[in-house]
């Protein structure tokens, strides 16, 4: 059963994408495609720098005149000179330092940006260096990872956050652009790249879905992440062994352990009971829900199981990144729709996103995202939302200890 927002009455969006325009709707502007479109299934025009994820078997296409790996110097008269030494005796421009790529290009080189290690194994941990080294050969993920930066020092400087956002912004487009040209194909020298490309991107997204404080359009950006997410199914979905025997196998391997299969636990019976019963949904609808829901469920018995034992930041952080990819893709449909038994499922994801608060990166989602729930659900719905409620509320007043 879809839901559908009213018209209402706006002023113009200028910079709103073609499809907006061309139904007479006000545009959001958000990235990487708009509201309106995610919501009704739309090819929005934003999408033209949005990447286009390779397949295995296509050849490369021709790309043009390689672009430069970062884009020119900030400064808005740059001074340049001209070197004697170039092919075919022709003078090349040499350009000024771009000290603020420089800046972000250390911060990477030295911080790890706060985030959760993606193994328990210090033997098969991913390295700074060892993303600096893939990005030095892959511009598009070089200008991701400079992105990356600038919106993790956009948060440790809140005072100069405005000007590092606009960096993430500008570096980020650099990135799609480069990206939808050079990638055609998912190859072993190239699969690494685009699995740390996706990595970045999607928690970069993640994070942007957080900062509106619009709590109605929060569950539309969160769709958004989320079906970015699934774009890295997409592309490793045609290779997966490729991807398995990679530098990142292993992790894909763990998290695919995490939440592969479908765990029983008295947590979500009436749930699912609730989504068995329903005279809208499907067969294969109501598979969808409770597969989704049965995903969740190995976390629920670990924070709240006759067998209590809270589970570790890096299970917990890879398990909460994995449930979007894992998931059938229909049930972002259904979300989008605002199917009310998908909505509800969504709510108990709520829980391990909520445990992994103080991760920069994701803040308050969790909470954002029940909240947004909540008003897009009929208020016969909303005792359904108690339980997860009661967790995070639990979570927020110490009764669980957060992980380590």
């Amino acid at each position: 059963m879809g839901f559908k927002m009213p018209r209402r009455s706006h002023c113009k969006s200028r910079a709103g994408c073609s499809e907006c325009k061309r139904r007479h709707i006000k545009c959001d502007e958000s990235r990487p495609a708009c509201g309106n479109c995610s919501i009704s299934s739309r090819r929005c025009s934003f999408l033209l720098s949005q990447p286009n994820l390779p397949t295995v078997g296509e050849e490369p296409a021709a790309s043009p005149s390689p672009s430069p790996l970062l884009p020119q110097s900030d400064t808005s008269t740059p001074s340049h000179c001209y070197s004697p030494i170039s092919p075919n005796n022709e003078l090349s421009t040499i350009q000024d330092v771009n000290m603020t790529h420089l800046e972000l290009f250390h911060h990477s080189s030295t911080s790890n940006f706060d985030l959760t290690p993606l193994t328990e194994n210090p033997d098969k941990s991913i390295s700074q260096s060892m993303v600096i080294e893939t990005a030095l050969s892959y511009p598009f993920l070089m200008n991701e990872m400079l992105a990356f930066a600038a919106l993790h020092l956009a948060h440790l400087k809140p005072e100069k956050a405005q000007f590092y956002k606009h960096h993430a912004f500008g570096l980020q487009t650099h990135a799609l652009s480069i990206f939808n040209r050079e990638m055609t194909k998912v190859t072993r020298e190239n699969c690494v790249a685009i699995l740390m490309f996706t990595w970045f991107m999607t928690l970069h997204t993640l994070c942007e879905s957080t900062e509106s404080p619009d709590i109605p359009s929060f569950l539309d950006r969160f769709v958004h992440y989320m079906q970015l997410h699934r774009g890295v199914r997409a592309v490793t979905g045609a290779d997966w062994e490729m991807m398995l025997e990679s530098k990142m196998g292993f992790v894909l391997r763990e998290s695919m352990r995490l939440v592969g299969h479908a765990a029983p636990g008295y947590h979500t019976v009436e749930m699912k009971q609730c989504i068995q019963k329903s005279e809208t949904l499907r067969d294969d609808e109501k598979s969808t829900c409770t597969d989704g829901l049965e995903r969740i469920q190995w976390f629920l018995n670990k924070v709240d199981g006759p067998e209590e034992k809270d589970p570790s930041l890096v299970a917990t952080f890879l398990s909460m990144i994995a449930w979007p990819v894992i998931i059938d893709a229909d049930f972002l449909r259904l979300v989008s729709e605002r199917t009310p038994e998908a909505l509800l499922v969504l709510s108990y994801y709520a829980i391990p996103l909520h445990l992994c608060r103080n991760i920069w990166v994701i803040g308050g989602a969790g909470q954002l995202l029940i909240r947004s729930v909540r008003m897009h659900l009929d208020e016969k719905w909303h005792k359904w939302l108690d339980w997860p409620e009661t967790m995070m509320d639990n979570m927020s007043s110490g009764s669980f200890t957060a992980p380590s």
